[in-house]
């Protein structure tokens, strides 16, 4: 009597050897038709930019946008500069400062004599406002995205 192991290994062993042996096809799924029917309906377009093209029209953008920046601050700084002129001739006097925690400009008008802050802009309420909200945002949204 033939072991049944022995007969299957000696079975899968002729079909392998046997020069008529081909590989044997499952038939199709109605699945895998509608999927290759659809793969074969999918065309892929190349773009009509190349990407070095957007590169450098990127770069260029960057580069005005710095020097537009660039300008801006100088203009900035001289009006500030002519402000502090003109207004040394009163009996009151500006000072101009930046919060950089907040990145905005505080005007504060003082009197000379005393040196006494007769009106700030924005004022101080609204400043530290500002800043909490500035530290809720951090609590609230993730600085990562």
């Amino acid at each position: 009597m033939v072991d049944n192991v022995d007969s299957g290994t000696q079975i899968a062993a002729i079909v392998r050897n046997s020069p008529s042996a081909a590989p044997v096809k499952l038939a199709e799924t109605s699945k895998e038709r509608q999927v290759k029917a659809a793969t074969d309906k999918i065309e892929v377009k190349q773009p009509d930019v190349k990407i070095t093209e957007v590169a450098r029209d990127a770069a260029a953008e960057k580069s005005n946008s710095l020097e537009s920046l660039d300008r801006m601050g100088d203009e900035l700084r001289e009006a500030i500069s002519a402000l502090n002129a003109a207004l040394e001739k009163t009996p009151t006097k500006a000072l101009i400062t930046k919060d950089e925690q907040l990145n905005r400009y505080i005007v504060r008008i003082a009197d000379k004599a005393s040196g006494e802050i007769v009106r700030e802009i924005p004022s101080e309420a609204l400043l530290k406002f500002a800043r909490n909200l500035q530290e809720l945002k951090g609590l609230i949204f993730d600085a990562s995205l």
